[in-house]
């Protein structure tokens, strides 16, 4: 049914502008026909009779071809479509019709306009109208940006010729043991009256027992890479980190056994670089009493270059990159506040691990080793601290390898590679996008919901892991069968090349990457300092920051150092008084010797 002005009432008895094909008699064209009677044949829910009409295929209004259906358009009587209407609401039928047309005017629009704008494109400096002063640069200011922050001073650097040096390792055949009893019973009085008894356990003579921790592991990692060491408490991921890092105190590293940095010997790189290659232990030491303010500064203070952009004295750099690394971690407020520890009321927990990872920050070392660094905190803080490094690795080509136990997922896919241990064997190494792969093409079965890294840690667990169907005769069991099954699997050998391809670029005991780093190390070098020594500040700058360290622990603990003082004065002045008045002759001779016993 129509009605004069172009307007039709449809099946539901609402009036509507009529549809092309339906002139001003009311009659309906061919063309219109033909379309309708397509519609009516076809499913017509949620849309209403006379106004869609168009053949619907799936979602979407097509022809059998694939197109959508286009009408013949009718020439309509312009002065019929300026009579007045009425204004009615949209039901939910034609709301869906005009939010697709609405859609594909949008989209068509938009891509004409993105094709015809696509040569005045240009890709735009994130660092263009920025100043040191801008609320983005300023650790103080809540829009703080480190990425932003990071750019300026890489900037800076290059434009003021500052050197800078980048590390990669390489891990061939390591084998790491340690020597010690592996039962430690606790000592009693009996232990002692029975010592004479167990002559060959207290004499030795140097020969302890001794037992490998870490079976031919191979490894590298390129600069500005990072790695995660997955595995159960236990398996050797500490002894791994120790051993990338040289901390080899009480562990003992086969003689077949190959660490380089870039090609540096793992022994010159201990020798002349040691401040470059840092690990942080999982347990947490500090000065008790000294505010996390004068923890982080004194560690900047002892790794501040002698040559430092923006033109920024030694005192200023030192307070301004303390700044930044708090602000970055969240410990702005906890300036004034002792680090404290199980005794000593200080910072939280939490807090406390984020100290140790500002530390580490601080030292700037283009190869670090995090080993269960997110312990105590939580998952957006273990995520923002996992961000830095990320960011941190992009921008200044630094490496770090962090171990963690249940990583989160978001936290798993910011890494490169993955490594997983079991006990003390190497069972997988690779990109980290391919490890989940490798281990279900083993024959495990990963469950819905289960992160990528639980699921790694679990496979090295009899308890928790789960075999496919039909691979429960099939999947390796014990370590020595990962271990086999991982030397013969086509990544083992992707491995190999890789290792192979890192030391044709950086060659062992090559002198490129040797000048390199020293040029590095000599350019943030204070004055009077060694050419090859490891340290950047003096002998004489490190004496005047430990005594100014010393102080601030005597000031911060009152207490015990003014107690012991007022009870000396307060015993002086009680001896004194029994002494008092003894005379000047033979008689009170003995009485003054005593008081030298006092």
């Amino acid at each position: 049914m129509s009605t004069p002005g172009g307007i039709v009432r449809t099946e539901s008895g609402r009036q509507t502008y009529a549809p092309d094909g339906l002139v001003e008699d009311g009659s309906i064209s061919a063309a219109a026909t033909r379309t309708r009677s397509n519609a009516e044949s076809s499913d017509t829910s949620g849309t209403l009779a006379g106004e869609t009409p168009y053949k619907q295929h799936g979602a979407g209004y097509l022809t059998e071809q694939g197109k959508e259906e286009v009408e013949d358009p009718i020439e309509e009587d312009p002065l019929a479509r300026t009579k007045s209407r009425e204004f009615e609401p949209i039901n939910a039928g034609d709301r869906q019709t005009l939010t697709r047309l609405a859609t594909q005017l949008s989209r068509s629009k938009s891509y004409t306009g993105s094709v015809a704008q696509s040569n005045d494109l240009e890709r735009q400096n994130t660092l263009t109208g920025l100043k040191p002063g801008d609320e983005v640069l300023d650790p103080s200011s809540p829009k703080f940006d480190l990425y932003k922050w990071i750019r300026l001073m890489m900037s800076k650097v290059d434009e003021d010729g500052v050197k800078q040096a980048r590390a990669g390792i390489v891990v061939k055949n390591a084998t790491v043991s340690g020597s010690g009893s592996a039962l430690n019973l606790q000592k009693n009085l009996g232990s002692i009256l029975l010592a004479p008894l167990r002559f060959k356990e207290n004499f030795s003579f140097g020969s302890k027992p001794s037992k490998t921790i870490l079976r031919s592991f191979d490894a590298v990692m390129k600069s500005g890479e990072m790695l995660i060491v997955l595995g159960r408490p236990g398996s050797g991921c500490s002894t791994f980190l120790k051993t990338m890092c040289g901390e080899l105190a009480g562990l003992e590293l086969s003689k077949d056994s190959v660490v380089h940095y870039n090609g540096i010997s793992q022994k010159r790189m201990m020798k002349e670089f040691k401040g470059e290659v840092i690990y942080n232990q999982e347990v947490d030491k500090h000065f008790p009493h000294l505010t996390v303010g004068e923890t982080l500064e004194h560690a900047a203070a002892m790794r501040t270059p002698q040559h430092r952009v923006l033109g920024m004295s030694r005192q200023e750099h030192i307070k301004h990159i303390t700044q930044v690394i708090m602000a970055v971690f969240g410990l702005s407020h906890t300036y004034n506040t002792r680090v404290g520890n199980d005794f000593v009321r200080g910072v939280s927990g939490g807090e406390r691990k984020r100290v140790s990872i500002a530390e580490m920050a601080l030292a700037a070392a283009p190869l670090a080793a995090w080993d269960n660094s997110t312990r105590g905190l939580d998952s957006a803080s273990a995520l923002t601290f996992t961000k830095s490094l990320r960011t941190t690795a992009n921008l200044t080509g630094t490496s770090h390898a962090v171990a963690i136990y249940q990583a989160s997922q978001a936290i798993y896919d910011l890494f490169d590679n993955a490594i997983v241990l079991y006990e003390g064997r190497e069972i997988f190494f690779g990109p980290c996008r391919r490890a989940k792969g490798y281990f279900e093409e083993m024959g495990w079965f990963c469950p819905a919901r289960q992160t990528t890294g639980d699921f790694l840690t679990s496979v090295t667990n009899p308890t928790e892991r789960q075999a496919k169907h039909g691979h429960d005769g099939k999947v390796p069991r014990t370590p020595d069968d990962f271990e086999a099954y991982w030397r013969n699997s086509p990544d083992f050998a992707q491995l190999q090349r890789n290792i192979a391809d890192h030391e044709q670029t950086y060659p062992v005991d090559g002198d490129g990457m040797l000048q390199q780093l020293r040029d590095k190390k000599n350019d943030a070098q204070a004055n009077h300092v060694r050419p090859k020594s490891p340290y950047v500040v003096s002998p004489a700058m490190q004496i005047k920051l430990n005594i100014k360290r010393a102080y601030q622990r005597i000031w911060n603990d009152k207490a015990s150092t003014f107690t012991p003082v007022l009870v000396n004065c307060v015993m002086a002045l009680i001896v004194g008084s029994v002494f008092y008045g003894t005379p000047d002759a033979s008689a009170g001779f003995f009485a003054k010797g005593s008081v030298l016993f006092f």
